[in-house]
């Protein structure tokens, strides 16, 4: 947000506050990342890729490392964003549980799409 240079200083302090908030992280905002569970690690990542308000989301095993409960909270925060914000993602997993949430799958193996 500070290199857009669109908004003040306070300003970006309260729209990383409302991002915060919006995860459900608003309480932590004052501890470091390694005082931090995976789970509230990753949605202050969501947070940050967020906070300049893009059109496309590209993630990564965003629910990688995470356990079952952590990874139902990731899941309907970027569900609640593609829904509200409007925002499109590309996620790229192994855990093909998560093509539930999808709108549109593609398998690739060994370098090629296969269909589904």
């Amino acid at each position: 947000m500070q290199l857009q240079g669109k908004l003040s200083r306070e300003e970006i302090r309260q729209r990383a506050r409302g991002l915060l908030k919006d995860v459900g992280l608003e309480s932590r905002m004052d501890h470091f990342p390694n005082q931090l569970s995976g789970g509230e690690q990753q949605r202050v990542t969501i947070s940050r890729s967020i906070a300049n308000k893009p059109k496309i989301l590209l993630l990564d095993e965003p629910t990688g490392d995470l356990d079952t409960r952590s990874t139902d909270i990731i899941m309907k925060i970027l569900i609640d964003l593609n829904q509200k914000e409007k925002i499109t993602m590309v996620m790229v997993t192994h855990d093909v549980g998560l093509k539930t949430f999808a709108h549109r799958v593609v398998r690739m193996a060994d370098g090629k799409i296969h269909k589904i």
